[in-house]
C-alpha cells in the first residue's frame, strides 16, 4: 500500500511530520480523505468538490504516484491559482508513495 508522508508547516515556521500507512484503503480514495481518517484536516471549504483551493498541497516527492489532474485542477492552473508542484488534496488519489506539505 502507498505510504503518504504529510509535512505540516506551522505559523511559526516549524514543521511536523505524520506518516499515513494503512493496510487497506479504497482505490481512488483522495489524499484529503486519507488525511482526514488520520485526524488531519486539509481544507475542505467546498466539501471536496474541487471548487476552491483550500485543500491545496505542495507535492514534494511522488507526483508521478498521483492520479491525473482533474478538469478543476487544470482550470485553477490556467488561472495561476495552482502552481505546477501543487495539487488539490480532494481531487487526487495516490497509487504509490507521496510526500506532501501543507499549512494547517
Amino acid at each position: 500500500m502507498p505510504r503518504i508522508v504529510v509535512v505540516m508547516r506551522q505559523a511559526d515556521g516549524t514543521e511536523t511530520t505524520r506518516v499515513i500507512e494503512k493496510a487497506r484503503w479504497l482505490d481512488g480514495e483522495s489524499l484529503q480523505s486519507l488525511a482526514l481518517d488520520e485526524g488531519l484536516r486539509i481544507g475542505g471549504a467546498c466539501g471536496g468538490m474541487g471548487l476552491c483551493t483550500t485543500c491545496r498541497v505542495e507535492i514534494i516527492e511522488g507526483a508521478e504516484s498521483l492520479s491525473r489532474l482533474t478538469r478543476e485542477e487544470k482550470d485553477f492552473r490556467a488561472q495561476n491559482l495552482l502552481k505546477e508542484t501543487e495539487r488539490l488534496a480532494c481531487q487526487c488519489s495516490p497509487t504509490g508513495d507521496v510526500t506532501l506539505r501543507y499549512d494547517p
